[in-house]
């Protein structure tokens, strides 16, 4: 894991894409995993297949529009994160239309971690971060689900025991 220090803020993970507030410490910065984007993709592999029995005409556009479609999943997942700092968890995902939401360490009241037998092959799992309004935040195809899960846990606790609750 990498570790960079950034106007006397040491961070565990790259703060590349992340707005950080003064003095907030990154501690994961994830991209989520392909599966995320698995209908998009499906369809680029049904235009390949396709295009497959429509000769060399149809071949060749077929692998333009498949290959549009893998390049536009491919940028949205670079341009995709899901961040835990020292203050706050945050979900962006997306590049046409943009998924954002975040929530503070202080009011965050559960995680939900879960991880399917792709997954496990895959080393990827879902986080669920749940507030006590109700709402959460779905994380999918986390990669190391549990190392954030425990992150997120970790500065719970920090936060407890420093506003003296437990």
């Amino acid at each position: 894991m990498s570790t960079e220090t950034v106007t006397d803020v040491r961070h565990e993970a790259g703060t590349a894409g992340i707005n950080v507030m003064d003095g907030e410490s990154v501690l994961q910065n994830r991209h989520p995993g392909w599966g995320l984007w698995w209908k998009q993709l499906s369809v680029a592999a049904l235009i390949l297949l396709f295009s497959l029995s429509s000769g060399l005409d149809g071949l060749l556009g077929g692998l333009i529009v498949a290959g549009a479609v893998v390049g536009y999943v491919a940028f949205a997942r670079s341009q995709s994160r899901y961040i835990v700092t020292d203050e706050r968890v945050k979900k962006e995902v997306g590049f046409l239309r943009i998924d954002t939401r975040e929530y503070r360490i202080s009011d965050i009241q559960g995680i939900d971690t879960a991880q399917s037998l792709v997954g496990r092959l895959l080393g990827h799992g879902h986080i669920d971060v749940r507030t006590s309004d109700g709402t959460s935040i779905p994380w999918v195809g986390v990669p190391d689900h549990e190392a954030v899960a425990q992150s997120v846990r970790t500065h719970q606790r920090k936060y407890d025991s420093s506003m003296d609750r437990k």
